[in-house]
């Protein structure tokens, strides 16, 4: 499996850690990760590579959403 890809959509998945720059902080360490998404991986896709922010961010949509 592709570190640098989101396994759902296939996407770059913007992982600063896949992509060897550990220097920096990942985005996805202060966001919230949908539970959904996470379920809509196969047991073989888990902790194997990032969500993209656009699959993993569904939850931080919604939350926008009820806040207007």
């Amino acid at each position: 499996m592709d570190s640098q890809h989101c396994p759902l959509c296939g996407k770059n998945n913007q992982c600063s850690v896949a992509a060897g720059r550990t220097d920096e902080p990942c985005w996805c360490f202060d966001a919230k990760i949908d539970p959904a998404a996470l379920q809509r991986l196969t047991p073989e896709q888990r902790n194997q590579a990032c969500l993209c922010p656009a699959c993993a961010g569904a939850l931080e949509a919604a939350e926008r959403g009820e806040q207007n």
